[in-house]
């Protein structure tokens, strides 16, 4: 167990508050939400890796007529949503299980901080379950830390390594993009944000735009 969870385990009624601090000070969980809520309402999201729901409490809040979905393996998914529970379910399973019973169900899902806590070898499984998961005409956004030489990001890694406890591979921008622009998938990256409070914050907006097969493959087409 790393020691972030023991901390969080004994901090009783200030864990909420000190889990939003120990989180700002990586990643303004706030801002990514107006910049995801600002390219427009839509029915519903899934988030594959919610952990205890930051991220759609704030989304949530910004897109009240969208229905959630938060997806975790933790047994502590969504346990600190904060918010309307009426159009809001988290689940403690595998995104492919879902995918393989649902279907596409969601006009955009989101992968955020997750694929580095993902074995290199596990990582394709994923890809294709969240790709499973959007309906026709839908989006990706897929949000990561960079691998660079920053200080900054040195200190995120040594954060997830050893407070968190989990065994993690960072990646690079270039190599993000030459893994979701492979030429296997109909998936192009249409847009970045670069998100605040480092640099290292970076998102790829997805969308079918590619060729597969020699067939062309249009978003919402």
């Amino acid at each position: 167990m790393g020691v972030g969870k023991v901390v969080r385990r004994l901090s009783g009624p200030l864990e909420p508050y000190l889990a939003d601090a120990y989180r700002g000070f990586f990643f303004n969980v706030n801002g990514f939400a107006d910049r995801v809520a600002g390219m427009g309402q839509v029915g519903s999201v899934v988030e594959i890796g919610c952990g205890e729901g930051a991220l759609i409490t704030a989304l949530a809040e910004r897109m009240p007529q969208t229905k959630f979905l938060g997806l975790d393996v933790t047994s502590n998914v969504g346990r600190l949503f904060d918010g309307d529970r009426t159009r809001v379910r988290f689940e403690c399973t595998d995104a492919a299980v879902v995918a393989e019973r649902e279907g596409a169900i969601a006009d955009l899902v989101i992968v955020c901080d997750v694929m580095h806590h993902v074995p290199t070898e596990a990582r394709r499984g994923l890809w294709q379950a969240t790709e499973k998961l959007v309906k026709r005409g839908g989006r990706i956004v897929f949000k990561e830390w960079l691998k660079n030489p920053a200080p900054i990001y040195w200190i995120g890694w040594a954060s997830d390594r050893f407070i968190t406890g989990d065994r993690i591979q960072y990646e690079t921008r270039e190599t993000w993009m030459s893994q979701i622009e492979d030429g296997t998938s109909p998936w192009g990256v249409v847009s970045e944000m670069q998100l605040s409070p480092w640099k290292t914050n970076h998102a790829f907006v997805l969308e079918r735009t590619r060729r597969v097969g020699g067939e062309a493959v249009e978003s919402g087409k």
